[in-house]
């Protein structure tokens, strides 16, 4: 990917072997989608897992992806907080870790259940409260168990909430070891090479007491690309 062809660093995409990949060193994540109107990427993200060699309750808190000084963020909007296995999990503020963001615990059953469903048992799900804002750069997960098994017994992760519907399975998810985050993004106001018109396109909804989001996309009568700027020009015949 050329360098005329992202507004900066942040942004840049490289192929490794066949697969595009977040080119910027503290990212390096693969790129599974890429919506412009939502200002939205998805990229595959490892899950955080709780492994023992003892019988013993055990405790463990991971960080995980750390976004700050970068315009990604991990989107409330999109994504829901997962516990597979046989435990629980709390989703923390990484920079003041008494405060919990979500937590889900599962009924633990051992022998054959539905991996393709998650009402509780072996797997949990919640949505993630939005707070006092939207977006968050930097999480970490605090896992539990009191499973006698030992091995890797609990796992945790953020999903993004649509891939779930659509293709969850818990046993794919462990085996690979990644699942499908949402990442927004925001367009600093001093960024010489684009527009943050769209930044705004995401609003709060007293009625629901949510955020929603509307797409960016360029005003009646015009055409282009909202994301630059004077990227939207010109009168398109009705």
């Amino acid at each position: 990917m050329g360098e005329a062809c992202y507004a900066n660093s942040w942004y840049s995409i490289n192929c490794n072997h066949a697969k595009p990949f977040l080119n910027h060193t503290r990212l390096n994540l693969e790129v599974l989608n890429i919506s412009l109107d939502y200002q939205k990427v998805t990229v595959n993200s490892p899950i955080s897992s709780l492994c023992k060699d003892t019988e013993e309750v055990m405790t463990e808190t991971k960080a995980n992806i750390d976004l700050n000084q970068s315009p990604f963020s991990f989107s409330r909007l999109d994504n829901i907080f997962m516990v597979l296995g046989c435990g629980g999990a709390r989703l923390m503020d990484k920079s003041n870790e008494a405060m919990a963001l979500a937590s889900c615990e599962t009924i633990c059953e051992s022998g054959y259940v539905d991996t393709k469903i998650c009402y509780g048992i072996n797997c949990c799900q919640t949505t993630i409260p939005h707070a006092n804002n939207y977006f968050r750069n930097n999480y970490s997960v605090n896992l539990t168990t009191e499973s006698k098994e030992t091995g890797c017994v609990t796992h945790a992760l953020m999903v993004d909430g649509d891939w779930f519907s659509r293709n969850f399975s818990s046993q794919d998810v462990i085996k690979m070891g990644y699942a499908p985050l949402a990442l927004a993004w925001t367009i600093e106001e001093n960024d010489e090479y684009a527009s943050s018109r769209c930044n705004r396109s995401l609003h709060y909804d007293l009625d629901r007491g949510t955020y929603s989001r509307d797409p960016c996309t360029c005003g009646s009568k015009t055409e282009g690309n909202p994301h630059l700027k004077n990227g939207c020009q010109g009168m398109l015949l009705s």
